[in-house]
């Protein structure tokens, strides 16, 4: 997230082309409400993929998105070891992290089937270790 960029998400009628941004929060509660907000927004399969050093508040960003998705954000905890955590909400939520991967183990983890799936949010923190 750059400084300078307003952390107000993107306009319900932006969703369902591709987009792109960079959103600047300036504390983990500010975080986690973007996360909300944008979570609440949400009406169809959705891909968000994450990239940040370490601490940067990726996860407490997908604790708000899981919140705004109906889904306890005490459940929401980073898949650093179990790569891949999965969570019950208005729709299904997969958030992967693909931190301890590299490149060519992440094509493994079954990404495209889970995309398959019908009302299904994935955060994917680490995004730039993708082998796609």
């Amino acid at each position: 997230m750059k400084e300078n960029e307003s952390a107000d998400p993107p306009e319900p009628s932006q969703f369902g082309a591709p987009m792109q941004g960079e959103f600047t929060t300036h504390s983990p509660d500010e975080t986690f409400e973007l996360g909300r907000r944008i979570g609440e927004q949400i009406k169809d399969n959705t891909v968000l993929l994450l990239s940040g050093e370490l601490g940067a508040g990726k996860t407490f960003f997908t604790k708000g998105l899981g919140a705004g998705l109906g889904i306890d954000p005490s459940d929401i905890t980073s898949p650093s070891f179990t790569l891949v955590n999965i969570h019950e909400g208005r729709m299904r939520l997969y958030h992967v992290d693909l931190y301890r991967l590299d490149a060519r183990s992440s094509f493994e983890l079954g990404i495209d089937e889970m995309l398959e799936e019908a009302n299904t949010v994935m955060v994917i923190e680490w995004a730039e270790r993708l082998s796609y």
